[in-house]
């Protein structure tokens, strides 16, 4: 009895984590160069955890060199168009009645002339309703860089 119960309880541990992003539309820009940031929401009324979710996109793109502050042109612009996450209470006490997170961002990328040379959709989402906002937040911002860095 013991150990199905210890079963049951790993296997819902490791559902609680999972996430699933998926990437719409092709992307061509070419990312051998420094990109100016922009962001902005269009998705959602929690501004403070939208304003997380720029930061942690910001320190992704970052880290993979692919903005500098100081550049100007071109640019990667990241347009929130929907963004749905539970309270840390809701996850608690509700579950999966509390909804499912989700993050839609839409990321266009334009040259040195203004141009768009690339834009494409980042859905992520946590499948089975449990994870974590933080562990939401971090796969986004990962599967936006995996894109933009694929081309």
């Amino acid at each position: 009895m013991f150990r199905s119960l210890a079963i049951t309880a790993g296997i819902l541990l490791l559902a609680a984590c999972s996430t699933t992003s998926t990437v719409h539309q092709a992307h061509s820009a070419p990312m051998d160069q420094v990109y100016a940031y922009a962001f902005s929401n269009q998705g959602g009324d929690d501004h403070e955890g939208i304003a997380q979710l720029d930061g942690v996109i910001q320190s992704h793109l970052r880290q993979a060199g692919l903005i500098d502050a100081g550049t100007t042109n071109p640019k990667i612009e990241v347009v929130v168009k929907h963004y749905y996450v539970r309270s840390n209470g809701a996850r608690f006490w509700a579950g999966i009645m509390a909804g499912r997170d989700k993050i839609i961002s839409n990321v266009r990328v334009t040259g040195a002339d203004g141009a768009q040379v690339g834009n494409f959709d980042v859905e992520t989402f946590n499948s089975t309703a449990w994870g974590t906002t933080d562990g939401l937040m971090q796969k986004h911002a990962e599967e936006l860089v995996a894109r933009l860095k694929a081309s």
